[in-house]
This record gives C-alpha cells, sequence and structure tokens, in this order.
C-alpha cells in the first residue's frame, strides 16, 4: 500500500487540530475555573446540575419577592406608627375638650385642629413604596382615598397583594384599606372584619367607588367616622359627645394596634424565610461548585502535558511535511 503526501498531510493535520482542541478546553477550564463547560462534558451529572441551577434561579425570584414584601410591610408597619401617633394625640385634644373649663369657642379652635388630622390621615392613608399605594390593593397606580369636603371615597379594589416566597407558598404582604360594608355569610363567606381604615359601601359603579365616610350617615365607623364625628362634636360645643368621642378614639387605636401586630408578625416571617434563602444559597452554591467546579491543580499538570503534545505535533509535522522545491529536487 502506498502512502501519499496527501495522506500524510491530512494526518499530520488533523494531529495537529486534535491537539489544539484538547489544549483550548483546557485552557478554556483553566479560564473559567469550571469542569463542566457544557452540557455534553459529562451528561452523567446532567440532571443534577440543571436541578441545582434551577432551584438557584427559583429562589433568587424568591428572594426578591420577599424583599419587595419586607418594603410593603415595612411602610406598612411606619404608616400605622404615624396613624397611632395621631390618634394619641386626637384622644389629648378630646381630653382637653372635655374640661369644663374650656367654652365653645375653644372647642371650635380644637374642632379645626381635628380637621387637619383628617387631611393627614388621607395623607397617611395614600402611603406609597416604589410609587405603589399600600392601602389601594392590585389597582395601585392612583392614590385610594380622596377626600372632597365631608366625604371621603376610595378609588383602589379590595384584592390582597400577594407574593410568592417558596414553591407553591403565598403570602400577603399588604394591610387592607378597608373591607366592603355588606352582609356577610358565615362560614362560607367569612367577615374579615374592618380594614385599617374601616368599612366602605359600593356605589354600584363598575369598577366601583366605595364610600368611607359621608357626612349624616354612621354606618361604616373607622377611623375617619371617630375623627369626624370628633370635629362636629367640639364644633357643637357638645361635652357628652366628646367623652364618647375619647372612648371611640380608644377603640380605633386598639384596632390599629391589631393590625399593626399582624403586619408585625409577617415581617418576621419573612426575614425568617429570607434568612432560610440565604442560607439555602451557600450550600447549593457549594452544591453547583462540587459538581462543575475544576480541580485547578490537575488542571495545570494536565495543560502543561497537552502544551508539550501540541508542539510535539508541531515539530514533528515540520519534519515530515517537507514539501519545498529543495527538497523535492534533493
Amino acid at each position: 500500500m502506498r502512502i501519499t503526501n496527501t495522506y500524510i498531510t491530512n494526518r499530520v493535520i488533523n494531529s495537529i487540530q486534535t491537539n489544539m482542541k484538547e489544549l483550548a478546553r483546557v485552557q478554556e477550564q483553566l479560564s473559567t475555573s469550571k469542569r463542566l463547560l457544557r452540557l455534553s462534558d459529562d451528561p452523567q451529572v446532567l440532571g443534577q446540575l440543571l436541578s441545582v441551577r434551577a432551584t438557584l434561579s427559583y429562589n433568587e425570584q424568591y428572594a426578591k419577592n420577599i424583599d419587595d414584601g419586607i418594603a410593603y410591610l415595612e411602610m406598612t408597619d411606619a404608616s400605622m406608627g404615624s396613624l397611632c401617633d395621631l390618634l394619641h394625640q386626637a384622644t389629648e385634644y378630646a381630653i382637653q375638650a372635655a374640661n369644663d373649663t374650656y367654652n365653645a369657642e375653644d372647642r371650635k379652635a380644637i374642632a379645626e385642629q381635628i380637621d387637619k388630622m383628617i387631611d393627614k390621615v388621607v395623607d397617611l392613608a395614600n402611603t406609597t413604596v416604589g410609587r405603589r399605594y399600600i392601602y389601594a390593593g392590585m389597582k395601585n397606580n392612583h392614590p385610594p382615598f380622596k377626600r372632597d369636603g365631608d366625604v371621603i371615597t376610595y378609588h383602589g379594589d379590595l384584592n390582597p397583594v400577594i407574593r410568592e416566597v417558596a414553591a407553591q407558598t403565598d403570602y400577603r404582604v399588604d394591610a387592607p384599606g378597608i373591607t366592603e360594608e355588606r352582609t356577610y355569610n358565615p362560614p362560607t363567606d367569612p367577615d374579615p372584619g374592618p380594614g385599617v381604615f374601616g368599612r366602605g359601601k359600593s356605589d354600584g359603579n363598575i369598577p366601583p367607588t366605595y364610600i368611607v365616610y359621608k357626612d349624616g350617615e354612621h354606618e361604616y365607623g373607622g377611623i375617619f367616622q371617630v375623627l369626624f364625628d370628633l370635629r362636629d362634636r367640639l364644633n357643637s360645643n357638645d361635652a357628652a359627645g366628646i367623652q364618647q368621642s375619647i372612648s371611640e378614639l380608644q377603640n380605633e387605636l386598639d384596632a390599629l394596634l391589631k393590625h399593626r401586630a399582624a403586619v408585625g408578625a409577617r415581617f418576621r416571617h419573612f426575614e425568617s424565610l429570607k434568612t432560610h434563602l440565604l442560607d439555602q444559597e451557600v450550600k447549593l452554591t457549594a452544591a453547583l461548585d462540587k459538581i462543575e467546579g475544576a480541580d485547578m491543580a490537575k488542571l495545570s499538570i494536565e495543560y502543561s502535558q497537552q502544551q508539550l503534545t501540541y508542539n510535539a505535533a508541531l515539530a514533528s509535522g515540520a519534519l515530515i511535511m517537507q514539501t519545498s522545491l529543495l527538497h523535492f529536487l534533493r
């Protein structure tokens, strides 16, 4: 069998290219510190590798959801803290006004302060986090509460803001601004109780607007109802009514503290979940590194060997493939 120059040339070129390919592979592994660069590098651990990567990816999204939920809960707690301060201040005003030494003019001056306080409550009810209104439900791209004279309306919706923080595990991250004033039929239709700002009655439109307070109507309750009643009693110099407002303010403060306690419990739960996710991320990252990570010492030796093999292939090819005119004439 005659060995042609073409055959020899092709074999030498194939050998050099194979060695170059192996050298490039080792160089890539050294530069990335990873043993597995492609799924075909080790099909036996493919399933385990993809599972760990998928879990890390899911946990990254869960961590973002938890951070978003914590932001909601922190701002909700802060707004409730300010609401508690306002109710305490309103109670102090009511106690002062209930004193027999105060006359009608003194009580009207306090009524003006209470009226301004109602505006502050509206501002707190329209608190935002990341341009989203925390008491507006899912319809949170515009202020949910509006005051028009002695009428308070709610323009959000009653849907809770939910975040998935673990596999098939959802938690509410907001507190209800209001709940609907209607007839409930437990146990299939339980009464959720008043929201942070009481209840609201739908106007029947689609989408509905809810009446939270309307002058002369006393069916909704809540912070606005109590503050408007106190203001009106102060203006009318109703000493007995002012005493009643003190008790109503305390009831609203107790209800608000219950909402705040629920928010605090969820906040602690979210922080615990976040700590768990961080611990899990450390363990999964270590497992991922164990699966696809490279043995740098071993790779360094292999790189030296591949470089030596490649140089040897080049040298031997140069000796074999001497096809210049001078070699042909010799």
